[in-house]
């Protein structure tokens, strides 16, 4: 909780500065609280997928959504997604802003990016570092007013 809640709030501020708005209840103090107010073997269960969440949504969700059994967090699309982009990927590792600061091995990077992504590289992480290098990027285009 902490840690996504976090990375919520930031995303909430970069958002924000583009008058986009975030939304992200399950870290509502409330919410929270509310979840941590249920005796644990009521809202965890080897039988049942979140059933605290199932019953919380009832009648706001399709009902189909409450039958999951699986969390769906879009690894699944990450491969055929790095196969596809690939050359792009290998382009920014090339000429890499965050490489010529020292904030990354660049050359590791477009090593990793020649073939599937090792397992013990956690989910997203490759993502965030698209993310800096984009945005890096990005400044370039900036004019600043002196």
């Amino acid at each position: 909780m902490r840690y996504l809640s976090r990375m919520s709030r930031q995303l909430d501020q970069v958002a924000g500065r583009s008058k986009i708005a975030l939304a992200a209840p399950y870290y509502d103090d409330r919410v929270v609280e509310a979840g941590l107010a249920v005796r644990p073997e009521d809202r965890v269960t080897p039988w049942r997928y979140k059933p605290l969440i199932v019953e919380a949504m009832r009648g706001v969700v399709p009902a189909a959504s409450l039958t999951r059994d699986t969390k769906a967090n879009g690894s699944g699309d990450v491969e055929p997604g790095l196969r596809r982009h690939r050359a792009e990927l290998l382009a920014l590792w090339d000429d890499s802003r965050l490489g010529a600061l020292g904030l990354v091995d660049a050359p590791a990077l477009r090593e990793a990016c020649t073939r599937p992504l090792p397992p013990e590289l956690q989910f997203g992480v490759l993502d965030q570092v698209v993310a800096c290098e984009v945005w890096l990027r990005s400044l370039q285009s900036v004019t600043v007013p002196t």
